[in-house]
């Protein structure tokens, strides 16, 4: 849900910033209505803040449980290794996929964050 969201708000400061770019002449001087872009900006800035609200415990959730989960598998990995890694392929190769699996999410979570902040700052 949270990937949708940011691209739905990428996609709006995006092509706001396409328009106001034709806008613009070769000259630098501005051709089109100045007061309509920034309510439009303003109106999206507020959909971010919103947006922020709704998402921020989801986010920090999701942040928390794979980081909890990468821990576990590492302390499971280091601790108990005769009970994961060395006793089949099978469950080494399940211990791999759980931590590529959280790694992948909490890339996913940072990413999503940084994606926003890049497109809200240009």
């Amino acid at each position: 849900m949270s990937y949708i969201v940011v691209s739905l708000l990428c996609d709006q400061f995006n092509k706001l910033n396409e328009e106001f770019s034709q806008c613009i002449g070769g000259e630098g001087e501005f051709n089109g209505n100045f007061e309509q872009f920034r309510r439009r900006h303003q109106a999206i800035s507020h959909s971010v803040q919103e947006a922020d609200r709704f998402l921020m415990i989801s986010n920090f959730a999701c942040f928390c449980c794979h980081m909890l989960g990468i821990i576990v598998v590492f302390f499971c990995l280091i601790f108990y290794r005769e009970n994961t890694v060395s006793y089949n392929v099978e469950v080494a190769s399940m211990y791999f996929m759980w931590l590529i699996l959280n790694m992948f999410g909490l890339s996913l979570a940072a990413g999503l964050a940084v994606i926003v902040n890049n497109v809200v700052s240009i």
